[in-house]
């Protein structure tokens, strides 16, 4: 029997840290896969949290962080060598991917530590190149700010993620930007197979994030063409691209991938912890929405929407589960501004997160989500699983796994949200049928057993690929 493939799993601001659906993803799926597994994570500047427990299977866990001040050293550093992959790097500013990816894995080799790259970001030299590269892009020549700004944080992206990682016989990434660089690192370094996983569409969640800064126009054309020749490049050189859903499948393809390494493997959960809600609904009529409290989950939406519930249901209620991420501090406060703006202070409760989830679901008649984006959200399955209805929006895998067990709406249209959950608050029995047909669907499509099972399929053939290739090199 062959040993279990070594996989190298990366990470940006998710698994083992953050919870949502690629941790609970991550989780369930490693403790069951018959592999052996690196975590690469991805973390920001604030303080790495205490790694909690994990499968056994998993051998080690790397983090990095981003934005890290303690690691960038005032030494200006000018390497040649550095310079010249520096220089191809900027290739992505033309859309040319191999003189970009040349320049990623130029200076992963080169740089020997982050100091070293940190001195080459803070060079007139880099100033200089960047100058001459993005004036013909720009339109004009950036001014100094301008250039600063952008190299600046280049450098806090890049200068500690640039490294080779460690050896693997597959690189698997959860996602198509900053995590994505180390295992395509370590394909390209090792000759190894490239897997990745998307959970979500980044490319178009980079572009949100890009426009809620308000950079100035330069830093926003800048960062845009970096993050889109990223996902080009992933998605040309990936073994295989698989996806949580067809609409994700859909966008890889459009972006670069080719058809024929492309595969959907839908999310799965375990129906046995998911127990069925009572079929019996007491009033009051309740919606409820699970998740964290983020600007991608749009409750500022779904808190209008309920306005309109409220004028023709005015006994129904609406309740809140979930935690506030920090740095969301902010959007967590507006939230519950509009909620007393609106006059819902005594309809619309903030309950915090609860354990087991499955009693949220339970206490409502239907769940909704709002999100503007989203991949395959678990919620949804979740609380199909019990047999309690959804309304959601048009994004991501939403559509196709409510299908006809709930509503779907369009994203950011609080009438057209605020009328489907009206339509199933004021029909009970109409929730129970709906439910019913839920649970019936997730158990005979969206298992975790069918998941897991699909994820082997792929780590087995990946392997038994890359040793025929070795057996038939000379």
């Amino acid at each position: 029997m062959s040993p279990s493939p070594l996989v190298l799993l990366t990470t940006e601001g998710t698994y083992p840290f953050a919870p949502g659906g690629v941790t609970s993803w991550a989780q369930e799926l490693l403790k069951r896969l018959r592999a052996r597994f690196i975590v690469f994570a991805l973390w920001g500047p604030q303080q790495i949290p205490k790694i909690p427990s994990l499968p056994r299977n998993v051998e080690k866990v790397m983090v990095v962080r981003l934005f890290s001040q303690e690691s960038f050293p005032l030494t200006l550093a000018r390497q040649p060598l550095l310079l010249e992959k520096l220089e191809s790097l900027f290739g992505f500013l033309e859309g040319d991917l191999v003189a970009f990816g040349e320049g990623l894995y130029g200076l992963a080799k080169a740089s020997g530590k982050a100091s070293s790259l940190s001195g080459v970001f803070l060079s007139k030299e880099a100033d200089e190149i960047l100058r001459r590269r993005f004036t013909s892009v720009l339109g004009r020549t950036p001014v100094l700010a301008e250039r600063l700004l952008t190299l600046g944080q280049l450098r806090g992206m890049l200068v500690n993620l640039l490294q080779i990682p460690p050896v693997a016989d597959i690189a698997h990434t959860t996602v198509n930007g900053l995590g994505a660089i180390p295992a395509w690192l370590a394909s390209r370094h090792y000759q190894i197979p490239l897997v990745l996983t998307e959970h979500g569409v980044y490319l178009r969640e980079r572009y949100f994030a890009l426009f809620a800064l308000n950079l100035p126009p330069a830093l926003s054309l800048f960062f845009s063409l970096f993050f889109k020749n990223l996902a080009r490049l992933i998605y040309h050189e990936a073994s295989l691209c698989t996806s949580v859903s067809e609409f994700n499948r859909y966008w890889q393809i459009e972006l670069g991938a080719k058809p024929e390494k492309t595969m959907v493997i839908p999310n799965g959960i375990d129906p046995a912890k998911f127990p069925p809600a009572p079929r019996h609904l007491e009033n009051p009529p309740t919606a409820v929405w699970v998740g964290r409290i983020d600007p991608l989950k749009d409750l500022l939406t779904l808190v209008q929407a309920f306005a309109f519930v409220h004028k023709a249901l005015p006994h129904a209620r609406l309740r809140l589960f979930g935690p506030v991420p920090q740095g969301n501090e902010v959007y967590a406060q507006e939230v519950r501004k509009r909620v007393e703006e609106l006059g819902l202070g005594k309809t619309v409760t903030f309950e915090g997160p609860i354990s087991p989830v499955y009693r949220a679901y339970h206490t409502g008649w239907a769940t909704v989500l709002s999100s503007v984006s989203e991949g395959f959200p678990y919620v949804v399955l979740e609380s199909l699983a019990v047999g309690r209805p959804v309304v959601g929006t048009r994004t991501g895998a939403v559509s196709e796994i409510i299908a006809d067990s709930g509503r779907v709406v369009p994203p950011s249209n609080p009438e057209a949200l605020g009328e489907a959950l009206t339509e199933l608050l004021s029909d009970p029995r109409l929730c129970l049928e709906l439910g019913a047909l839920g649970r019936e669907r997730v158990i005979r499509k969206y298992t975790l057993e069918n998941m897991v099972e699909s994820y082997q399929k792929v780590y087995n053939t990946l392997c038994e690929s890359g040793q025929r290739q070795r057996d038939e090199s000379p």
